[in-house]
């Protein structure tokens, strides 16, 4: 998330390609703090649990996305912080799931 954008492969599969590696990575993130945050915590304190879980997922979304804004040819961009939280839903949504 944080390599210079000069640095990054040239491979175009398919359109919105980064959008979907996007979504992957913060689905496996989200899926493993799912299970250290329920397997790990004491139980009984679900709302310690949902802030460890924001903390460990969430923050880190949003932090990598603004720490592009400092990374040469990289930037900003909304849609990909829409893609990392939609990831992290899905992770946890999956590890519930399964």
């Amino acid at each position: 998330m944080l390599t210079p954008g000069d640095r990054l492969p040239e491979i175009n599969a398919f359109d919105f390609q980064d959008k979907v590696i996007h979504t992957i990575c913060f689905l496996v993130l989200s899926f493993i703090w799912a299970g250290v945050s329920k397997n790990h915590l004491k139980k009984g304190k679900k709302s310690i649990n949902w802030l460890i879980f924001i903390a460990l997922a969430v923050i880190p979304s949003v932090s990598f996305e603004i720490g592009q804004l400092w990374i040469p040819n990289r930037s900003f961009d909304w849609w990909d912080l829409g893609f990392n939280q939609l990831g992290i839903w899905l992770g946890l949504f999956g590890y519930f799931k399964i």
